[in-house]
C-alpha cells in the first residue's frame, strides 16, 4: 500500500522537498529489529509519518523484505525551528551529520522562497534576519546564499561553501512561510434574540497551534470572551446590524445578520494570516416564535477596498499578493475582510546609495494625516502589532513592503485611508535596516526626513458569496 503519497509526508517531515518515488520490497536494502508501522495510508495533508493511518504501532505481518524506501529531490534535509509550527522558524540544514544554521548575509525572500518550497509550505511571506526566532548553537553550514528562486533546495543555490562563514549565531537567517491552518471541528452558533454566541472546542483549537483567546469579530476591537466551559470558549456580540461590523441582508422570509471571527496563531510574534470563521443568523420575519436555535457557519464575508494617488515625494501602491510584481488597476478592488494588503512604497531618487525607511504608518477615516482618531500599524520603523503587520522590506533600497491584515478601525464600513511618513538613510554609513526583535524602536543614523504620503480610500463592500 506504500505510495507516493506516503512517500510526500515522509520528504516533508525530514524537510527534504517533494517526493520524487516510493519504493518498494526493501529498495535500499533490508533493516534489523523492529518493524512499526504496516498498511500505512497517508491523505498527504499530514505533517508527519506517524499521523497517517496505520495498523498501530508494532501491529504488522510483513518481513524485512518489505521495507518501503523514499526518494525526495532535495539534497539536505531542512527545517524551521523555535516555532509554533513547520512553516516558520530558524533555518537550519542537517549536512554531515549535524544540525546547523544559515548566516543572514543576503538574505532575502527569493531565499525564503526556495525554503518554504522545500518545506512544501504557502509562499513565503518574510525572511527575518538577526535571530528572529533566536540563535541557534553548533555549526553555521552557509553563508552569503543568494537564490534566484527557483532552485529546488538552497544548498542547490549560490553559497560560500558548507561550514566557510564569517557570522556569529545572533546573524541566524529565518523564514516565515504560508500556513494552512488543520480543519477547525464544528463550531456551535447560538441564535438569540438579543446576543449571538460563537462556540469553539478548547481541544479542537490546540490542536489547530490557535490562541482561544485571540478571537475578534470584523471589528478588531470586539473580542468578548463571555465564557470558558465545558471545553468550549464563547464569544459574544450584539445580534443587531452594525454591531462589531456586522451586516443584515434581508429575503423575502428571512432577517439574516453575517460576521466573521478571526482566530491567530499561538505564536504572537510572527505574521500570519488569522483563520476566518464566517457565520450567519437567520431569523424569521414573520413569527414571534423563540429564535434561540443552533447553526453551523455557512456564509462567506467579503470585503472591498479602492486605493488610488501618488505623492510628489514618494508614491504608495497596492499588490494582488506577496510578489509584488503586479499592482491593482486604479477604481474599485473586492477583497475578504481580513485579507492580506500588500503595500509598496516608492522614493524618486537618483543616488542609489540611499535607502528608504518607513518610520510611522497609519490608517484613519479621513485624507487628513492630522487626523486625531489614527489606527497605528507601524510606530517607530518597527510593527505595533506582530499578528496583523509584517514588515517585509525596509531601508535597504529605494522601496520599501509591508503586509497589514487590515479589519475595520470602527464597527461601521467606511472609508480607510493609508498613511506614512518616510526618511532616507545613506547605506554607505549606516545601518539602514531597522531591528525590531525585542524592543519598540531603532534610531536610523544620517537619515533625511520626507513629506508624509498618504493613499486611500479603501473603501470596504460587503456582499454575500
Amino acid at each position: 500500500m506504500w505510495d507516493q503519497v506516503d512517500a510526500q509526508v515522509v520528504c516533508r517531515q525530514l524537510g527534504c522537498g517533494r517526493a520524487v518515488s516510493a519504493p518498494h520490497s526493501a529498495y535500499f536494502g533490508e533493516g534489523t529489529g523492529p518493524i512499526w508501522l504496516d498498511d500505512v495510508r497517508c491523505t498527504g495533508t499530514e505533517s508527519q509519518l506517524s499521523e497517517c493511518q496505520h495498523l498501530g504501532v508494532g501491529s504488522h505481518n510483513c518481513g524485512h523484505t518489505e521495507d518501503a524506501g523514499v526518494v525526495c529531490e532535495a539534497t539536505s534535509p531542512m527545517r524551521l525551528v523555535n516555532s509554533d509550527h513547520r512553516c516558520s522558524g530558524r533555518v537550519e540544514i542537517f549536512h554531515n551529520g549535524q544540525w546547523g544554521t544559515v548566516c543572514d548575509d543576503s538574505w532575502d525572500m527569493n531565499d525564503a522562497s526556495v525554503v518554504c518550497r522545500q518545506l512544501d509550505c504557502g509562499r513565503a511571506r518574510s525572511a527575518p534576519q538577526r535571530a528572529f526566532f533566536g540563535q541557534g548553537s553548533g555549526q553555521i553550514w552557509l553563508d552569503d546564499v543568494g537564490c534566484f528562486g527557483y532552485e529546488t533546495s538552497i544548498p542547490n543555490c549560490r553559497h560560500s561553501g558548507f561550514g566557510v562563514h564569517n557570522c556569529q549565531h545572533s546573524e541566524d537567517a529565518s523564514v516565515v512561510c504560508e500556513y494552512q491552518y488543520p480543519p477547525l471541528q464544528p463550531s456551535q452558533l447560538f441564535c438569540g434574540r438579543s446576543k449571538q454566541k460563537v462556540g469553539l472546542q478548547l481541544t479542537s483549537l490546540a490542536n489547530a497551534g490557535l490562541d482561544p483567546l485571540s478571537g475578534h469579530f470584523a471589528a478588531k476591537q470586539c473580542h468578548q470572551v463571555t465564557a470558558l466551559h465545558d471545553g468550549f470558549v464563547w464569544y459574544e456580540i450584539d445580534a443587531h446590524e452594525g454591531a462589531c461590523g456586522t451586516i443584515l441582508t434581508t429575503n423575502q422570509t428571512h432577517a439574516i445578520y453575517s460576521n466573521v471571527l478571526f482566530l491567530y496563531d499561538k505564536n504572537n510574534a510572527s505574521f500570519l494570516l488569522p483563520v476566518r470563521l464566517p457565520f450567519s443568523c437567520s431569523y424569521p420575519l414573520n413569527t414571534n416564535t423563540s429564535l434561540d436555535v443552533a447553526i453551523r457557519p455557512v456564509l462567506e464575508l467579503n470585503g472591498g477596498i479602492s486605493a488610488t494617488g501618488a505623492q510628489p515625494a514618494g508614491s504608495m501602491f497596492l499588490f494582488r499578493d506577496s510578489s509584488y510584481s503586479e499592482t491593482y488597476e486604479p477604481g474599485r478592488v473586492i477583497l475578504p475582510v481580513g485579507s492580506p494588503l500588500y503595500v509598496g512604497v516608492f522614493v524618486e531618487e537618483t543616488d542609489y546609495r540611499f535607502a528608504v525607511v518607513l518610520e510611522d504608518c497609519f490608517a484613519t477615516h479621513t485624507s487628513n494625516p492630522e487626523d486625531p482618531m489614527q489606527y497605528p500599524l507601524i510606530q517607530n520603523k518597527c510593527p505595533v502589532n506582530y499578528r496583523q503587520v509584517s514588515l517585509v522590506q525596509s531601508g535597504s533600497s529605494l522601496q520599501a513592503r509591508f503586509i497589514a491584515t487590515l479589519f475595520l478601525l470602527g464597527e461601521e464600513y467606511r472609508d480607510i485611508y493609508l498613511h506614512c511618513s518616510l526618511s532616507l538613510c545613506h547605506m554607505g554609513t549606516s545601518n539602514c535596516v531597522p531591528t525590531c526583535r525585542s524592543r519598540t524602536s531603532r534610531s536610523v543614523f544620517n537619515s533625511n526626513s520626507l513629506k508624509m504620503i498618504t493613499s486611500g480610500p479603501f473603501t470596504w463592500e460587503i456582499s454575500n458569496a
